[in-house]
């Protein structure tokens, strides 16, 4: 029988991470559904950011629900890194410790960010824009977890890990970032090269795929599947009750 390390017990179990991945749905998705539906004036997710419900400029009277379904979100999502770290250990323990400390980073960036206000008037302790500073920070800690778990399960896979994880963490990975990659690159050259990105922004400016609030929804459903996935596909490194 094999000898079990004396931080194996810290690791959650397949049930209960399903149960957190539902948990996560109705927190992140529903409610966050519900403060769209009473948002004044209408909102619409391909158009506008997730910060706008949780403005209290934007949102006055329910900004405080959004806030604390993604502070909720974010409490849930912590037990994952030490899933991550379970399952790509494996494959190389450095790359998998990397993928924990920037995945609990992210986390905690997310839930941070949601006890700053969002506006550009005033700085919050010294920094303009800190709300954005932080959301960008989790953003990125978060894709580059992905990113890195992408390359373990490329390396692991058919061995340690399934193909059918690679496929997936690769899909809800890359596709998204090269989608905001290319969105923010026409912003760009229509700032600062105006003599061919200004057609390039009107032929794109109608566009869902210009819009920053576009590819969030579609970056925060893509973390879901990439967690789901790694609870649901079965490879050895899962335990099971």
């Amino acid at each position: 029988m094999r000898r079990l390390s004396r931080f194996e017990p810290m690791y959650p179990r397949r049930p209960v991470l399903i149960v957190l991945l539902v948990l996560i749905l109705l927190s992140f998705f529903g409610i966050l559904a519900i403060a769209a539906t009473i948002f004044p004036h209408g909102y619409d997710w391909r158009y506008r950011v997730i910060s706008s419900l949780l403005s209290p400029r934007d949102n006055p009277q329910h900004h405080w629900l959004a806030a604390w379904a993604v502070v909720v979100t974010g409490l849930l999502m912590l037990p994952f890194g030490a899933h991550l770290y379970q399952i790509l250990k494996p494959v190389s323990p450095r790359a998998s410790a990397s993928v924990a400390t920037l995945f609990v980073a992210g986390v905690l960036l997310l839930i941070a960010d949601c006890f700053v206000v969002p506006q550009h008037v005033h700085a919050t302790l010294g920094v303009r824009r800190l709300h954005e500073f932080l959301a960008r920070s989790s953003a990125g800690s978060l894709a580059v977890a992905m990113l890195i778990s992408c390359w373990c399960a490329w390396k692991g896979r058919g061995q340690n890990l399934p193909r059918t994880l690679f496929c997936i963490w690769s899909v809800v990975t890359v596709l998204p970032l090269a989608g905001i990659f290319f969105s923010e690159g026409l912003l760009f050259a229509s700032k600062f090269y105006p003599a061919w990105g200004e057609p390039i922004r009107h032929a794109f400016r109608h566009s869902v795929f210009w819009h920053l609030g576009f590819w969030e929804w579609i970056g925060a459903a893509a973390v879901y599947v990439f967690l789901a996935a790694a609870v649901v596909v079965p490879h050895e490194g899962a335990r099971e009750s």
